[in-house]
């Protein structure tokens, strides 16, 4: 029995020496695969990696170490299918800064690698920046200034523009203006980004002007120019318009009826239609005593067959018209309140002028109910004597000067530049917009049609 174990001690004991061996033998691989490793030499890495963007391209700068092995930099782009070898020269010990600049660059951000590399072969392990380079895009998305009105004086040949304001952080440094006088000089002019307004002298009725806004962002390496967007002086016409035998004078109210004829409330409460062929008005059909003057104290087309009224108490409702008979749609009154002294019918929402000057919109639905949203403000200041809708895109006003003013709108309501295209319209006292006229009344009762635009500068002579 004790010959047995000293047997099996004596296996064990061997199988263990065998195991040890092994084990030296495995150890000894793998520290020579690390002793291996070790003897690999690496350069130093690019360090302090930044980019700063330019129009199209990009200025990346960065840092080396005082590796004194390190002779080039490869920059990779595009899933390394692109690349730029840039020599390194060593010109103080120590850290060294180094940069590049990568033209022809596509917009937006693309990842680069970096690499140090010497003629040995030797190499450093790679860094990675996000690299921008500015487009189209990116000058859209910056605040551009604007033209916010043009008024142009052919008595005198001046244009008078105003500008948006700019904003602290805005990086405007300055616009341009580009414009031919009437005496064929070209003129440039630099507009400081704290001017507002300028006056171009010697300026052509229907000439041209170009404006654009010049940025320096300070993260950039580029001036960045905005494209330039052209605008127009209107073309002088003078034009004393077609006197129409329509209108029962200075005491009817006029609207546009959805840019099909013109409508006429008259004293007497008639509701009088006339239709319009060929650019000829005439009268096509009358409601008598369809709104009383006494009940009602403005009335006008909505849409389809739909009207507003407001009584003289200003409570306004939504009314169908059917059978020559007027009635109630939805609630009633749909709102009170409304002391407004003008009203400017347009498609599917009007416009209110309030007594302070300040325009809103409101929306009511065919159903007699308030749309969504129930009114929108729309521009303050509209001190004209006259007013009225062109087109459903443009206010037409006459300020206390006779000059005419044409206001663009979008569907939203939202006012854009104010533009100033006539003179001596103050001779007038009632204006409406119908399809593509504008009517005029003056102070006899008579009507003027004027086949109308807002392209140019329209002058009536007063004396007529």
């Amino acid at each position: 029995m004790k010959k047995i174990n000293k047997l099996i001690t004596g296996v064990l004991g061997l199988f263990a020496l065998l195991l040890i061996a092994v084990s030296c033998d495995d150890m000894n691989e793998i520290q020579s695969k690390f002793t291996e490793l070790d003897e690999k030499t690496y350069l130093g890495k690019v360090d302090s990696l930044k980019s700063y963007p330019g129009f199209g391209r990009s200025k990346i700068t960065w840092y080396i170490g005082a590796d004194p092995k390190i002779e080039k930099t490869i920059i990779y782009w595009n899933m390394r299918q692109d690349s730029i070898v840039k020599d390194f020269v060593r010109e103080v010990p120590g850290i060294q800064k180094d940069s590049i600049i990568v033209e022809n660059l596509p917009e937006g951000s693309s990842l680069y690698e970096f690499r140090n590399i010497n003629s040995k072969g030797e190499t450093s392990l790679y860094s990675v920046l996000s690299v921008q380079s500015w487009g189209e895009d990116f000058v859209k998305g910056l605040s551009m200034r604007g033209l916010k009105s043009q008024e142009f004086d052919y008595a005198s040949s001046t244009f008078e523009l105003s500008f948006s304001p700019t904003y602290e952080g805005d990086s405007v440094i300055y616009s341009e203006v580009l414009f031919t006088d009437v005496n064929g000089i070209k003129n440039k002019i630099k507009i400081e980004r704290d001017i507002d307004s300028l006056t171009l002298s010697e300026f052509p009725d229907g000439g041209e002007l170009q404006f654009r806004t010049v940025f320096f962002v300070p993260t950039g390496i580029d001036t960045v120019y905005s494209p330039y967007e052209t605008f127009k002086a209107p073309k002088a016409i003078f034009e004393n318009g077609e006197k129409l035998s329509i209108g029962s004078g200075l005491d009817s109210k006029y609207f546009d009826h959805d840019g099909l004829g013109l409508y006429e409330w008259n004293s007497a409460g008639d509701l009088i239609e006339y239709g319009l062929s060929d650019g000829t008005f005439s009268q096509s059909k009358v409601y008598p005593g369809l709104v009383s003057r006494s009940t009602y104290r403005d009335f006008f087309f909505y849409d389809d067959d739909k009207y507003i009224t407001v009584t003289t108490a200003n409570a306004l409702s939504v009314n169908q018209l059917a059978d020559g008979k007027l009635t109630v749609v939805g609630s009633n009154p749909l709102g009170t309140g409304f002391t407004h002294p003008l009203f400017l019918p347009s498609k599917g929402y009007f416009f209110a002028l309030g007594s302070d000057a300040s325009l809103v919109a409101w929306t009511a639905t065919n159903e007699g109910k308030w749309g969504v949203p129930l009114s929108t403000p729309i521009a303050k200041d509209l001190k004209y004597t006259l007013m009225t809708l062109y087109k459903f895109n443009f206010v037409i006003a006459v300020d206390e000067e006779g000059y005419l003013w044409s206001i663009p709108i979008s569907t939203t309501g939202q006012f854009m530049s104010k533009n100033k295209i006539g003179s001596g319209w103050d001779k007038f006292k009632k204006i409406v917009g119908v399809n593509n006229f504008i009517l005029a009344m003056d102070e006899n009762g008579d009507f003027y049609k004027f086949d109308f635009d807002t392209e140019r500068f329209w002058i009536v002579d007063n004396p007529m």
